[in-house]
């Protein structure tokens, strides 16, 4: 190991948790005979959805976006539920997740917005394993960013040197890289945590 790592930083969708917008968008498309994929890139990536996940909205200037253009007529409470119950545990990251955290500062950092992440940390314990979280809409800023992983630094007292991050996202692994932050791909639990092993992490 070339580094010694003093913060260890996990990305959190389809790293640490699991998720897929197609499980939202096709009870919506059911319910209200749409179509789903037009339902699916909306929730995914558009616009309105950066603009949630960067915090620039509020969950119910959100809702009320969305409903308006999918012209449907939804509780908010109904709409809510349906928008968050799209994500599970990866049981092995999560198990490597704990198995760090005696031995190293944890950070989670997400593109997330206030109302998936409200229900992540409700239903899923592992997010208590982390010692800090970095979230998009709270810094305001959104990974590549460089001023969201300066967060990460000024928070957890770590400058970028000092850092590793992981990610399942090519680019913004590239990104991280070009800060000077040790970065890794995530493909898999058994692929990371060859990688630990190798370098002494594990």
């Amino acid at each position: 190991m070339d580094r010694e790592y003093k913060l260890i930083i996990f990305d959190l969708g389809n790293t640490i948790i699991r998720f897929d917008h197609n499980i939202s968008a096709a009870k919506l498309a059911k319910r209200f005979s749409l179509d789903q994929k037009k339902i699916y890139d909306l929730f995914f990536d558009s616009e309105l959805t950066r603009a949630f996940d960067a915090g620039e909205i509020s969950p119910k200037k959100f809702y009320q976006g969305a409903t308006g253009v999918l012209g449907i007529d939804l509780p908010y409470s109904d709409f809510v539920s349906i928008w968050s119950d799209v994500f599970w545990e990866d049981v092995e990251s999560c198990n490597l997740v704990r198995r760090l955290a005696p031995k190293y500062k944890l950070c989670l950092m997400s593109n997330v917005n206030e109302l998936h992440f409200k229900h992540i940390k409700k239903r899923f314990n592992i997010i208590n394993a982390f010692d800090y979280t970095v979230l998009s809409y709270l810094v305001k800023a959104m990974k590549p960013d460089k001023r969201i992983y300066e967060y990460a630094s000024e928070i957890s007292g770590t400058d970028f040197s000092g850092m590793l991050y992981i990610d399942d996202r090519k680019d913004l692994v590239k990104e991280a890289s070009r800060y000077g932050i040790e970065s890794v791909r995530f493909e898999g639990a058994k692929a990371l945590e060859d990688w630990f092993l190798k370098n002494k992490i594990l």
